[in-house]
């Protein structure tokens, strides 16, 4: 058996968890300070795009789509229309809400969509041949290890 400090060790080499959120955070910044001149953030922005693509009837089925609790969604959410960028009504299913980019969702989404792929090139840049092998990693972790 391994003492607490062997374990320790492995926890800071080895951990998946760990060294995932580690990348989400420079993930985040990369985007983040991409998307500044639109106003946006990453988040705002991938909820954007889910919002547009119009796949997830409800609030519980985007929250599921973007593997998001529920109540995180919903608060940024509220920023957004808050902002006039997404509007919400009832679907007419139960308490379900359909959600909707607003006009000025629409424009701003397309003045970010540059800015989003400046960062994504650079990243795909700084990683090079890596990037196909990294995003399968990835999309195997989302559909569940």
């Amino acid at each position: 058996m391994q003492d607490d400090e062997e374990l320790e060790e492995l926890v800071r080499e080895n951990c998946a968890c760990l060294r995932a959120r580690m990348a989400a955070r420079k993930l985040t910044r990369i985007y983040d300070k991409a998307l500044k001149p639109t106003g946006l953030r990453i988040t705002q922005f991938t909820l954007l795009i889910a919002v547009k693509d119009g796949r997830a009837k409800s609030v519980s089925a985007l929250a599921d789509l973007l593997a998001m609790e529920r109540t995180t969604l919903l608060r940024n959410l509220k920023v957004l229309e808050e902002a006039g960028l997404v509007s919400s009504e009832p679907s007419g299913e139960g308490r379900a809400l359909s959600l909707k980019l607003t006009a000025s969702g629409k424009t701003r989404l397309h003045e970010a969509l540059p800015h989003w792929q400046a960062a994504q090139r650079a990243v795909e840049a700084e990683l090079g041949d890596d990037w196909p092998v990294a995003k399968s990693s990835l999309e195997q972790i989302i559909r569940g290890v």
